[in-house]
């Protein structure tokens, strides 16, 4: 039968383990327990020189308001302005000689007349013709008959010989010639009869 241990031993043990414990617990609790700051020393304190950042560099070119293009380039000229940089070429007005009166032997005699201004159409390598009539290395004696003329000639103008500036000329085709603006035309010659009679001219029939 085995022997068990004196009462006394086991009250000893048990005493020191209860005093190690409740001073391992006072140990973890003081651990815990907030502490108050303590005042930091004058001497931890230096002063602090600040340095200003140096300016930013000022840009190479630069416009200014009373030359907006100073400074600028090609491609932004051509989003300020997307015109053209230079106008467009102008349509070709050729030179014509002094206009002179033609006066036809045996002409008939005419009852009716009016003025006013002609332009002109069919030359060759310049402008197209009527239709059947086209530009030949002689005279081509022809005119289309504007918004007046026709009227002031009636409805069988269309073949008519008429005079334009003593010229013989035939009426073989119609023009609206810029019907009721300040710049309608009478007739729209050929170029052969223009360059001889200019585009201040009167009409006869």
């Amino acid at each position: 039968m085995p022997r068990r241990a004196p009462r006394s031993w086991i009250v000893v043990v048990s005493a020191f383990l209860v005093a190690g414990t409740s001073a391992l617990a006072t140990t973890a609790a003081t651990g815990i327990e907030p502490r108050l700051p303590g005042a930091i020393p004058d001497s931890a304190f230096h002063p602090v020189t600040l340095v200003a950042p140096a300016p930013p560099a000022a840009p190479a070119a630069t416009s200014s308001p009373s030359d907006p293009t100073r400074g600028s380039t090609s491609e932004d000229s051509a989003l300020r302005d997307p015109r053209q940089p230079t106008p467009p070429s102008a349509r070709a007005n050729p030179s014509l000689p002094t206009p002179r009166a033609i006066v036809v032997a045996g002409a008939p005699r005419t009852s009716n007349s009016i003025a006013g201004t002609a332009s002109w159409y069919c030359r060759a390598g310049w402008s197209p013709c009527t239709i059947g009539h086209p530009d030949h290395s002689g005279i081509d004696a022809y005119a289309a008959a504007g918004p007046a003329l026709r009227a002031a000639i009636g409805p069988s103008w269309h073949g008519t010989i008429v005079l334009v500036d003593g010229l013989r000329v035939k009426l073989i085709d119609w023009c609206q010639c810029h019907k009721g603006e300040p710049s309608e035309k009478l007739l729209d010659l050929y170029y052969d009869v223009f360059a001889r009679t200019g585009s201040r001219v009167t009409v006869r029939w």
